[in-house]
Formats: structure tokens, C-alpha cells, sequence
């Protein structure tokens, strides 16, 4: 099966809300849950028209990808402020 590629690009507040919807989700229930409708899960980015629906296992990946990815961002941030802005560095 060939899976169609997801291509976004998000400015950090836009990111900041998608990564606060995809980790809004519930995914203790969905594993557990045996009903057809959990076995995929819809993510949208509303403002980049951005709109997939994708099995369980591939929406984990999105959500990790975009925790690390947040995660990169938060450590990038507190390195700068640790070499170029603390005064105690210097």
C-alpha cells in the first residue's frame, strides 16, 4: 500500500496549537477500544488546509515526531539564552 506523503510547514504558534490538538487525544481509550472508527485517527490543521486520515500506528509516529520536534525547539531556545543572553557566561 502506498501511502500519500505529508509535506507542512507551520509557523511556531500554528505549530504550538497542532502539537496541543494531537496530544489532546486519548490514546489509552483508542488502543482499547475494538470498534472499526478506532483503528484511525483524522488530523487537521485547519489553517494550512492540512487534512489526513491515518491508522493508529502511523498517528503515533506523528504525534512523537512532533513532540521531539518541540522538544528540539524548547532545547535550541534554552541554549541560546544559556550562551548568548546569561550575563554570568560572558
Amino acid at each position: 500500500m502506498k501511502y500519500k506523503e505529508m509535506h507542512a510547514s507551520f509557523r511556531i504558534l500554528d505549530f504550538l496549537h497542532f502539537r496541543s490538538l494531537i496530544n489532546r487525544i486519548d490514546l489509552h481509550s483508542k488502543l482499547f477500544d475494538l470498534s472499526d472508527e478506532a483503528d484511525y485517527e483524522c488530523i487537521e490543521a485547519p489553517c494550512l488546509n492540512l487534512y489526513h486520515k491515518l491508522p493508529l500506528c502511523e498517528f503515533i509516529q506523528v504525534r512523537e515526531l512532533v513532540n521531539g520536534t518541540h522538544f528540539a525547539i524548547e532545547l535550541n531556545s534554552m541554549l541560546h539564552v544559556a550562551l548568548y543572553q546569561d550575563p554570568s557566561m560572558a
